[in-house]
């Protein structure tokens, strides 16, 4: 993985970490970031499905997405497919954060 990967990963499991409410130390793995949001989906879905939704509302996840989970996986199976959108989607925002910085420090002719 590339030092940019890195930065990316880092941008996307602080603001994982920021929605869920949880602490990580700054050389958390990406995984280890997953394990977590995991775990918090699994408790919010029996607790708090309320709030589940509104936090995946708030970070942008796709509602079609969460709702195409909820209409065709297996119900032991939803927390780990939530768990990838919610993944997928703020790696695709520290992308683009990651590329509008680039396009801002290059001159344009």
């Amino acid at each position: 993985m590339t030092s940019s990967e890195d930065d990316i990963q880092q941008s996307a499991s602080v603001s994982i970490a920021r929605a869920f409410d949880f602490d990580i130390e700054e050389h958390d793995a990406y995984k280890r970031i997953r394990d977590q949001v995991l775990n918090r989906i699994i408790e919010l879905l029996t607790r708090n499905p309320e709030k589940l939704m509104a936090i995946l509302y708030r970070i942008d996840v796709p509602e079609s997405a969460v709702s195409t989970i909820f209409d065709t996986a297996l119900p032991p199976d939803v927390p780990d497919q939530l768990a990838d959108l919610v993944m997928e989607r703020q790696m695709a925002k520290a992308r683009t954060r990651a590329e509008h910085t680039r396009n801002t420090r290059v001159p344009h002719a």
